[in-house]
């Protein structure tokens, strides 16, 4: 089958925009969870979200009700892409390297395209998958220098919570886009952070609770507000915007991106060093990244996409 040329449109604007706060979001957590521990940090994210996006909301009077038969995937949403996500990334990122934690969690798209295709959602091409393999090997030759660099130790703990993070955000992206459709990006993520915030409740407010706010500098205060209103409130909105607008295909190997970007700005800021083997690694997700959005022309929708979108929108393109 013929490949129609690629074209730039307002998805690829809006995605670059969010890799680029996904990736300056890694180094300013990294940095936060050293003075704040991770969990109060997340209760704390998720509180300064919802005051500003429910504010928001009652100040643009925008319609937030939702359907009954919508609640089960809004509790998916927010319990995987916001409570579990958000509390395994933080708690990653303080036991391991930023460029560790978002090379792991770049499998986010590979995940997403494989649920994606058993699900009956979307089906990518034959060369689709070859490019996400390639991505993939990148992935695996960084881990294997790591091991090889550090020994067994080397993959810690922080690594395992990166991959289950990623596994997470991958449901969480499939889930918010019939969402997102109906009810739009904005009170998708109001509900969404709601229910993330009541999922790590039991965990988190005590820590929070425990936590002597009073000692915090100004420098971890607007760390906290890039990380809540800039990266979650902003990216996450972004996010299912261009989901919903350009599908799962063609959007989410954007996140590729962010581990190389991640591990450039770690290299000059943190003095995180690299060795050829993890340069390698990300190179070959970078190239992986660009075919998946050059072949994602050729993506054809099932039949099952088609039918689940609303007003007679495409879901799978």
């Amino acid at each position: 089958m013929k490949l129609a040329p690629p074209r730039f449109e307002a998805a690829d604007v809006v995605m670059l925009g969010v890799v680029l706060i996904w990736a300056a979001n890694n180094i300013v957590i990294k940095v936060t969870v050293g003075v704040l521990p991770p969990l109060p940090f997340v209760v704390a994210r998720f509180l300064i979200v919802i005051a500003l996006v429910w504010a928001w909301i009652l100040i643009r009077r925008v319609p937030a009700r939702i359907a009954a038969r919508d609640f089960p995937l809004m509790l998916l949403t927010g319990v995987t892409g916001f409570g579990i996500y958000n509390a395994l990334f933080t708690i990653g990122m303080e036991r391991t390297s930023a460029f560790s934690v978002a090379i792991l969690v770049s499998l986010s798209p590979i995940f997403t395209l494989t649920l994606a295709r058993l699900m009956g959602i979307e089906r990518p091409t034959r060369a689709q998958w070859l490019a996400v393999a390639l991505s993939a090997a990148g992935v695996a030759v960084f881990v294997g220098d790591k091991l090889r660099a550090e020994g067994i130790g080397g993959a810690t703990l922080g690594d395992l919570f990166g991959l289950i993070a990623a596994l997470a955000f991958a449901i969480y992206s499939l889930a918010a886009r019939p969402l997102t459709f109906r009810y739009g990006a904005t009170v998708t993520t109001a509900w969404s952070v709601v229910i993330g915030l009541a999922a790590i409740a039991p965990w988190g407010i005590p820590a929070a609770l425990a936590e002597p706010w009073g000692r915090l500098t100004l420098p971890v205060w607007g760390a906290l507000f890039y990380a809540a209103a800039i990266s979650m409130l902003v990216g996450y909105t972004l996010w299912a915007w261009a989901i919903a607008r350009a599908g799962v295909t063609r959007t989410v190997p954007y996140l590729f991106l962010i581990p190389v970007i991640t591990g450039v700005v770690s290299a000059t800021a943190l003095g995180e060093t690299f060795s050829s083997g993890k340069l390698a690694g990300a190179f070959m997700v970078l190239i992986g990244t660009t075919l998946v959005r050059v072949l994602g022309r050729g993506a054809r929708p099932s039949a099952k996409a088609v039918s689940v979108s609303p007003a007679g929108i495409d879901m799978g393109r």
